[in-house]
This record gives C-alpha cells, structure tokens and sequence, in this order.
C-alpha cells in the first residue's frame, strides 16, 4: 500500500536487519497506528500504519559527497527528527577514550588519521574512513520491545565505530 526508502543507494551496508513493530501511539490527544521501524544507524522512523506519513517530520540532510571511482552518491539521506538519534552519528579526535592518556593520544591519532565527515560519509581506497555507528552499530539484529501502557521502547544498542 506503501513504502519508505530508509536509506538511499546503500553503499555503508545500513540495511534495515530488525523487525518493524506494529505499536499505537498516544499524540495530540489521539491514538495513532504506528509502524516503528529502528535502523543500524540508530534512527527510529514512525509511520502512520494506513497512510505511511511520518508521525514526527523527517529533515532530507545533506551528505559529504565523496566519489570513489564508479560510484555516485545521493545528495541527501532521510533524518528523523524525532526522536533524536539513539547512537551516536560522529566521532571526534577529541572525543577519544582510553585508560590511560597514552591510550587516549593513541586513539585520538587514529581518529585523526582517518576520512571522518559523519555517518554517512563514503568509504574510499586510502586510509580509511570512519563511520558511526559502523554497519554492526544502532538496532541491528533483535528487535525492540514496547510497553503499551507507558509508551516504552526497549532496544539493543550498539554504538560502534567502524573504518572502512
């Protein structure tokens, strides 16, 4: 009856891997039939189950156009608004963690070391790029649960970087 493409020319391996869940959401005052779908990016799309409008907006967020050779990229990828991403959707240098200050100077320089232009910036041929959460990250495999009753979702979240 209709359908939503979540991720444009899937080149970071972001394919949809949980189930939907079919919820009713309480908003303004009314019940809504809501198709929930979660994604490795760690977005959470709601739809209107009969109609497919989203219940909260979606932004079209430009993306780094960076081409390896025969590839093209789109100019923009679907963002929900609402609610905020689950994972985390960048990493900096000075966002580096570790034991010791040796440890964080370490994986700070890795960070620094790599193509890092946000989630969905492109892989290329020479040092790598960074992409976060990675294609194993956000609400990949295993569902989320809901309580009805306080309008919950529970999920499994992985928040994890990957170099390309």
């Amino acid at each position: 009856v209709w359908h939503y493409q979540l991720v444009r020319h899937d080149i970071w391996d972001f394919d949809v891997s949980s189930p939907p869940m079919l919820i009713d959401i309480r908003k303004g005052g009314r019940v809504i039939p809501a198709v929930v779908q979660n994604t490795k990016q760690g977005f959470v799309f709601v739809f209107e189950r009969e109609t497919g409008k989203p219940v909260f907006p979606i932004e079209e967020r430009p993306i780094p156009q960076w081409r390896l050779p025969g590839e093209w990229l789109p100019a923009t990828q679907p963002w929900p608004t609402r609610p905020a991403p689950l994972a985390r959707t960048e990493l900096k240098p000075e966002d580096a963690w570790g034991f010791t200050f040796w440890d964080r100077a370490r994986c700070r320089d890795k960070i620094a070391a790599v193509r890092n232009h946000g989630m969905f910036t492109a892989p290329d041929t020479g040092n790598g790029t960074l992409i976060l959460p990675g294609n194993a990250g956000g609400m990949n495999w295993g569902g989320p649960a809901y309580d009805p009753r306080r309008q919950w979702m529970v999920v499994n979240l992985n928040n994890f970087a990957q170099v390309t």
